[in-house]
């Protein structure tokens, strides 16, 4: 955890401006100043720093983030050595599957998109590459906490709790705790609408050569279509062979 004394709170502030504008998009320094309870003139010196490093640009409507932000996301996706691989095997699991893949790590409590890629038959929703969720909501989330140390897993879910993303989100310890060693004795996850009402996902873990845990790889889609023996037999067994397929090739990369 941070100390909230060893932080500065003019760069605090920074990054609420540009959360707000990737949250509401283009803004003028009024609306921003008005909803984050700043004056106009504090607003105004973030602004000029930001616009003066490239990273703000001024638009019809106010200002907005700079595509300088993609340079930094991309550096931080390819810095995840899995990556380049991970990529591929989410491609190659979305063309067969037709549905929605992603590739998923846990930072900071988080489960994070890294990648995905979505199937000719996918529904779009809401996620992209650097979107974070909560562990416990989300396929990948949970395959990953299924096979972190039991210390380890239960230090995320004190610092971030149970929060109910939908009326099916599990906010429960001990019914969590159970579902956990459900996963971990048949190798994958399962996500029935705890993070997006009608929405099915399978997850499953990805270890590297010391059974450290990389990251998860997720297939979701509706629920008319994640049904019977595809949800329960075929789509299993296409995600588990693809994460076995990705550690290997981790291994002896």
């Amino acid at each position: 955890m941070i100390d909230e004394s060893d932080t500065i709170n003019a760069v605090g502030r920074t990054f609420d401006i540009v959360e707000f504008l990737r949250d509401n998009g283009e803004a003028s320094l009024s609306t921003v100043s008005r909803e984050l309870g700043y004056t106009k003139s504090t607003t105004y010196r973030h602004h000029q720093t930001l616009t003066g490093r490239g990273y703000l640009v001024d638009g019809d409507a106010g200002y907005r983030l700079s595509l300088q932000f993609l340079e930094l996301g991309q550096f931080a996706q390819n810095w995840w050595s899995a990556y380049p691989l991970a990529r591929e095997k989410v491609d190659e699991l979305a063309a067969e599957t037709n549905e929605r893949v992603q590739f998923m790590v846990e930072e900071n409590g988080w489960a994070v998109y890294v990648y995905q890629q979505l199937g000719n038959h996918a529904v779009e929703t809401d996620t992209y590459p650097g979107k974070r969720v909560p562990m416990h909501a989300s396929a990948a989330g949970l395959a990953i906490l299924s096979e972190l140390p039991a210390e380890a897993a239960g230090e995320i879910l004190d610092r971030r709790g149970l929060e109910a993303c939908t009326p099916e989100t599990i906010t429960d310890r001990e019914i969590l705790g159970d579902e956990l060693e459900r996963i971990d004795a048949r190798g994958y996850s399962i996500n029935d609408q705890g993070i997006v009402p009608g929405l099915r996902a399978l997850g499953a873990a990805i270890l590297g050569p010391d059974d450290q845990v990389i990251g998860a790889l997720s297939v979701s889609g509706p629920i008319n279509r994640m049904r019977g023996d595809r949800f329960d037999e075929e789509l299993p067994a296409l995600l588990l062979g693809a994460t076995n397929e990705l550690e290997l090739k981790i291994a002896y990369q």
